[in-house]
């Protein structure tokens, strides 16, 4: 692991590792600026401009920098992050916290496989009753279903470890303004 060094207000800290700077960044213990250097390195550079940041800089974990409260915001709505994964419960956290950025987050990332679970439905279903593709729907169902699940599992855990990351193929939309 690399030796990290960062500054802040000024001045210099570490050595640390990559995962520590990692989590101080993803929390938004620093801003995603903060000037980094290890050996090797000719100069200085943001953090947010270096692969080995780029998941704990990137935008969706921005989301709840420059809160003061934002740790207190996940702390307080996870429950409702969790949820937002389980079909239209993705209501709940925006009826209940509609002031929270993590819970609005994660009803975003709920609606978005609400719809793509309506989606697939229909587009199985429609698939039934056609001559030839019917007998394979259960099997395209079957399989479209299981990468619901899984996206739903992601997303559940994202809730749970109070990180905002965008779920695969479908994360990027933001339908809740």
């Amino acid at each position: 692991m690399a030796d990290w060094n960062y500054t802040s207000n000024g001045q210099a800290y570490g050595p640390v590792d990559t995962a520590q700077l990692q989590t101080l960044l993803r929390t938004g213990t620093l801003p995603i600026e903060t000037p980094v250097w290890r050996e090797g390195m000719s100069d200085w550079a943001p953090a947010n401009s270096l692969t080995d940041f780029r998941a704990a800089t990137s935008r969706t974990n921005r989301l709840l920098q420059g809160s003061r409260d934002a740790q207190e915001d996940v702390q307080q709505n996870k429950v409702y992050a969790i949820i937002a994964y389980i079909s239209i419960l993705f209501v709940v956290g925006l009826v209940i916290a509609p002031q929270s950025r993590f819970a609005r987050y994660h009803a975003n990332q709920g609606l978005l496989l609400c719809l793509l679970g309506f989606l697939v439905t229909a587009l199985v279903s429609t698939l039934g009753f056609m001559p030839f593709v019917g007998k394979y729907a259960g099997k395209v169902g079957y399989a479209l279903g299981l990468g619901c699940t899984i996206l739903m599992v992601l997303g559940v855990v994202n809730a749970a470890r109070g990180e905002c990351k965008e779920l695969p193929l479908i994360g990027k939309f933001n339908l809740l303004k």
